[in-house]
């Protein structure tokens, strides 16, 4: 497999997609627009833009682009004007404008070869003037138009936007198999790869930035502090190491170790995420039954979307009122 391409190489769990969506359009039984279900984590960005690079080139050579012509050159410098991407930025949200900018690019000829391809990296981002007006275009799309539409969080979708795309499930590759990739990249504790793996709903990407940037340590220091905590039933001590910083993230680890100690309730200790945490865990499923566990989870997973969709809420606050609320669901309180 020498041909492939540097990105190819560096995530091989992206060869037989890409393979397989190429082929599609070899044998002209592909759609105009794609619409990838997936997971962060997995490059599916690059994935897109390595198909990108295959439908744009003047001299592909079998699966692979030439490297060599124009159009593969103003891809490698990011200037090519018949490749346009949507939401690269954080926050951005894609507006019905966006949708009108990009029918006035799609209806005028290519400027380079024969193709144009419209990349919109996160649909959950558009407002829905946006996918309406994205309808239209998909209804009646001028020829040789490409779209790629990803969709991360797998929630409900515009029916419509379903009908108008062939949707294609990108799935993460087997645990062992991203085990195998996190090793080659010089992360060699085992354990630690595996429940940073399945943090990230086994992202190998997800998995290797997480260890990579420090998170492993802020993680077990939270669950430190949680576990005196408990021991102690006073929740309030965790307020600060909560509120510093990564909070989101933190509540996402609260709630998978609660997720554990649901899975440990129905004796299901070999798919425990934070199996590291084991004391915590037996704490919660020994003391707890299934309803009170689900409450717990379900009491942190709103704080957790008010603390990302209220503007200007005061989180700390929040948060104190979250840990009192629990308190009492955990009966520390009476």
């Amino acid at each position: 497999m020498a041909s492939k391409t540097i990105h190819m190489k560096r995530y091989p769990w992206l060869i037989n997609p890409y393979k397989i969506i190429i082929k599609q359009h070899q044998i002209k039984k592909t759609h105009h627009a794609f619409l990838i279900k997936t997971i962060k984590g997995l490059g599916v960005c690059k994935l897109i833009l390595e198909i990108s690079k295959w439908l744009l080139c003047n001299h592909r050579n079998g699966i692979k682009c030439c490297k060599k012509c124009h159009s593969c050159q103003l891809m490698l410098s990011g200037n090519h004007p018949d490749w346009h991407q949507y939401i690269s930025k954080k926050d951005e949200i894609i507006t019905v404008n966006h949708i009108r900018e990009i029918n006035e690019k799609i209806f005028k000829y290519p400027k380079q070869g024969k193709n144009k391809i419209i990349f919109l990296s996160n649909i959950q981002k558009m407002t829905e003037s946006a996918k309406n007006a994205l309808l239209k275009t998909l209804e009646e799309p001028p020829k040789n138009t490409w779209f790629f539409l990803i969709d991360y969080n797998n929630l409900r979708v515009n029916s419509t936007l379903h009908s108008r795309c062939l949707i294609y499930i990108l799935s993460p590759p087997l645990e062992k198999n991203s085990l195998s990739w996190l090793k080659n990249q010089n992360l060699l504790n085992k354990k630690l790869n595996l429940i940073a793996l399945r943090i990230y709903q086994g992202s190998p990407i997800s998995a290797k930035k997480f260890i990579n940037d420090g998170l492993w340590e802020e993680r077990n220091n939270l669950f430190l502090y949680f576990l005196k905590s408990i021991k102690n039933q006073n929740l309030l001590k965790i307020l600060p190491i909560l509120s510093i910083k990564n909070t989101i993230l933190k509540i996402d680890w609260i709630c998978l170790l609660l997720f554990d100690s649901i899975q440990l309730y129905f004796n299901q200790k070999k798919k425990l995420t934070n199996f590291d945490q084991l004391e915590l865990i037996q704490f919660f499923s020994s003391n707890y039954n299934y309803f009170t566990l689900h409450q717990s989870i379900y009491t942190w997973t709103k704080c957790r979307y008010r603390l990302l969709n209220i503007p200007s809420i005061n989180s700390e606050l929040l948060l104190l009122e979250q840990l009192l609320k629990w308190e009492k669901i955990l009966s520390f309180v009476i």
